[in-house]
């Protein structure tokens, strides 16, 4: 996964903010600044949006970052609560927090028996082994990692050079 993650970091290179915030379609699910100057995600916890929105890239940022990487992590931990649902609306920020949960979780799968059960703490995945988890957690880095590398040839697709 060292490779895969590195590979995302390599294609995020140059980010900017017009990008990360894009919205490539109506009533795509992003990360929204609140009056308090905080930033929710949309849609946070939903799991069955049928269809599934398009998102933005700061959404998947958040997604692989804290629902995936930072929600493995705790649950080693028993903690079973929702993923935050707290972002950046910076992505030189959003970067780095992707860097800290990768490196959280990667030290919580380091050291384990791969192939002892979860537990009770991953609820449907309880009776699954940690190998499972961790070809689950592979899955979701390339995947929402191709739909980032994706929107940001579409981004560059629309705009000019002169992008706002």
């Amino acid at each position: 996964m060292d490779r895969m993650f590195a590979q995302l970091v390599e294609r995020l290179d140059g980010l900017t903010a017009h990008e990360y915030l894009w919205e490539p379609a109506d009533d795509a699910w992003t990360v929204r600044a609140t009056d308090g100057g905080g930033a929710l995600v949309d849609g946070a916890g939903e799991r069955d949006a049928d269809p599934p929105p398009i998102t933005t890239i700061a959404w998947r940022l958040w997604h692989i970052a804290v629902d995936c990487f930072d929600d493995y992590t705790r649950r080693f931990g028993g903690d079973t609560t929702d993923a935050p649902a707290v972002w950046t609306l910076d992505p030189a920020e959003a970067m780095e927090t992707l860097h800290e949960k990768w490196l959280g979780y990667r030290s919580a799968v380091a050291d384990r028996d791969w192939w002892e059960e979860l537990g009770d703490s991953w609820e449907h995945w309880s009776r699954h082994s940690i190998a499972d988890m961790a070809m689950h957690a592979s899955n979701e880095l390339v995947h929402h990692g191709a739909e980032v590398a994706l929107l940001r040839d579409l981004y560059r697709a629309s705009f000019s050079e002169a992008a706002p």
